[in-house]
């Protein structure tokens, strides 16, 4: 069967939500990837597997005394206060590679940074005002929320969406700043920025797109997110999104049906190793996303999830 000839309505409604059941990763797998999941004795709590998280990510386990931090970017272990603010400059600044360095196993090379062309072991090419940590992510697990079970649909469909959130550095590791959700059509559900709930270390305009300007004015709150995704969302709704524990921690969101497209594409090396977006969506889709200097696009990113799940849906029928 050729792509051309595939049902349209495959592609949409009860159909497209029961093909993409298929891919919801187990709970087992949302575990080794560091999806937040229910606390068995409180419901405003959730359990992180923080040890197989660091496994993913390449990062040894650290013993760290009390106050006591290592940044995400330049690896410097620093202290913090009992607020979890970095003290003082006196403990140098945060030199570091914003870009990716690849090591090759077989050679034991590295290639040079994407963002200065530098080889592997060279000294950072920027400096940040302030050491950074998602610790507090992983540790802080107050304030979570659950989608609950809602009546059935008459046909079966309890919604396919895509989302995104991007993110800024808090002294309590990342705050949401910005979500997109958009629906199986690609078209935006929610779209908002989101006023950070800690105070902000660094804004990660690079990578959000989101300056101190931008949320000036802004209202909103994680907390009324959270309300606005359980009103839409059942818990039998399909949530697609790249990386995806990453934003479930940031929105502080426990939903079991879920499709994460780095799991779903895996990357030729196998864990840890997960392709970026960036680079599926150019393989895949022939698409070229995330090309601004001022940082990503949720909706851009998050219609790149969803287009890429309805690629592999043509792919399984065609």
């Amino acid at each position: 069967m050729s792509w051309t000839n595939i049902d349209k309505n495959l592609l949409k409604g009860p159909a497209f939500y029961k093909v993409m059941q298929r891919h919801v990763i187990s709970i087992t797998k949302q575990e080794l990837n560091g999806f937040p999941r229910p606390h068995p004795y409180c419901k405003s709590r959730a359990i992180i597997n923080a040890a197989n998280l660091n496994k993913l990510r390449s990062k040894p386990a650290v013993s760290l005394a009390l106050y006591e931090c290592i940044c995400d970017r330049c690896n410097t272990r620093y202290n913090v206060n009992s607020r979890g603010s970095p003290i003082g400059l006196e403990q140098g600044a945060c030199c570091y590679h914003w870009g990716r360095s690849f090591r090759n196993p077989e050679t034991k090379t590295s290639s040079p940074f994407t963002c200065c062309g530098q080889n592997g072991d060279a000294k950072g090419c920027t400096v940040g005002k302030w050491h950074i940590s998602n610790i507090g992510n992983l540790t802080n697990l107050e304030g979570y929320v659950q989608t609950i079970e809602k009546p059935s649909p008459a046909d079966g469909d309890y919604g396919v969406y895509a989302l995104d959130c991007e993110m800024c550095y808090t002294t309590a590791g990342s705050d949401l700043v910005c979500i997109t959700v958009v629906s199986s059509d690609c078209r935006i559900v929610y779209e908002t920025l989101v006023k950070p709930s800690n105070p902000v270390l660094d804004y990660n305009t690079r990578f959000s797109g989101i300056t101190e300007n931008d949320l000036r004015n802004v209202t909103t709150t994680l907390e009324d997110v959270q309300a606005f995704l359980l009103n839409l969302l059942s818990s039998k709704a399909i949530l697609i999104g790249h990386d995806f524990g990453t934003d479930l921690r940031a929105l502080k969101l426990i939903h079991d049906t879920v499709v994460d497209t780095s799991i779903v594409f895996p990357h030729a090396r196998g864990p840890p190793f997960k392709k970026g977006l960036k680079k599926l969506a150019l393989d895949i889709l022939e698409k070229d996303i995330q090309k601004e200097v001022g940082g990503h696009n949720s909706t851009e990113d998050a219609i790149a999830c969803m287009e890429l799940m309805i690629w592999k849906v043509k792919y399984l029928l065609g």
